[in-house]
This record gives structure tokens, C-alpha cells and sequence, in this order.
């Protein structure tokens, strides 16, 4: 977290929380209210500052005041990298250790620990490469997601169902 964002926490340690204009979309867009965010280093300050509560609630330290997140998906977005997989909005590079995929055609991976969304323009080439020669058959879904740098377990699960498992409140109030 930025320094100046904790010693304005020090200084006011009661200012009320805000809920319902911020938003993390599916590919790592930060959105407020429903324009998405176009200033480079305000969504890098957001980065930053970005962390999830005991309660599973997610949200941006804005000096003082946190600001909830809504998540399209999960609190994490993952893009494949020549090295793995890099997360937003803060990069863990860690390696993923499980997959899911929704009926929806959703691709999440657990990584450090969190529940982290594939970002959409990268599923056609991963699943091309991990799973040849699927049809697209839920029924027939392998268990496995065999990517060059790692094999996943994979299994079939619905969005709400892993967000409960994570503790992940995607819509704070």
C-alpha cells in the first residue's frame, strides 16, 4: 500500500466506506460507474492499493476511505505469459495450481492461494493446448489441463459456487 494512502488512514481513521461504483471486469478493466477507467496512473494507484477484507469483500484504500470493488468474476485476472501467469490488478507471478471450468465457458485457476479468471483472450489458445482434441462436451470435460509449464487439475464448476469456496463477495453492500 502507498505510504501517503497510510498515513492519510492514521490521520482520519473514520471516514465511511463506498460501495457500488467501482467495478473489476473480466479482463482486468477497472470500471467507475459504468465508464471504464482511461487514466493510466489511477488504475496503477488502484493496483496498488487494492486488497480484500476478512469478510471477502474486495476494494481500493483511497487515502482514507475504502472503496468496495464489484468483481465481474473473481478478485484476481490472469493472463499467460512466456514465464506463466501474470495477475490483475497486482502481478503475484505465481503458479497456478488448479483450473475450473464454468458451463458458461469460464476458465479460473486458483493462484497464491486466490481465486484468479482467465482473461477471454486467452482461452481459445490454452485450451487448444491443454485439452486437444475436446469437443466441447461438458460430459466429456478431461481432468486434466495440460499447459507446457504445468498440469492442472481441472473439473467443471459453476462461477457462484467457486466464489463461495474462495469467501469472494462479488457484489459488497
Amino acid at each position: 500500500m502507498d505510504a501517503i494512502v497510510l498515513a492519510a488512514m492514521a490521520k482520519w481513521p473514520n471516514v465511511p466506506a463506498v460501495f457500488g461504483w467501482l467495478r473489476l471486469d473480466a479482463r482486468g478493466q477497472w470500471w467507475i460507474k459504468d465508464e471504464r477507467l482511461q487514466h493510466e496512473g489511477m488504475a496503477e494507484f488502484f493496483n496498488r492499493n487494492y486488497s480484500r477484507d476478512g469478510q471477502g469483500r474486495c476494494y481500493v484504500q483511497n487515502g482514507p476511505q475504502k472503496v468496495y470493488v464489484t468483481l465481474d468474476a473473481a478478485p484476481l485476472v490472469a493472463r499467460r505469459t512466456p514465464k506463466g501467469w501474470s495477475t490483475q490488478p497486482y502481478d503475484d507471478d505465481v503458479p497456478a495450481r488448479s483450473a475450473w471450468l464454468t458451463p458458461d465457458g469460464v476458465l479460473l485457476l486458483e493462484i497464491g492461494g486466490e481465486l484468479a479468471v482467465v482473461d477471454d483472450r486467452d482461452l481459445p489458445s490454452l485450451l487448444d493446448e491443454g485439452l486437444p482434441g475436446w469437443d466441447g462436451d461438458m460430459a466429456a470435460l478431461p481432468s486434466t489441463l495440460r499447459l507446457a509449464e504445468a498440469v492442472l487439475p481441472l473439473a467443471s464448476e459453476t462461477l457462484p459456487a467457486l466464489q463461495s469456496r474462495y469467501g469472494i463477495v462479488a457484489r459488497p453492500k
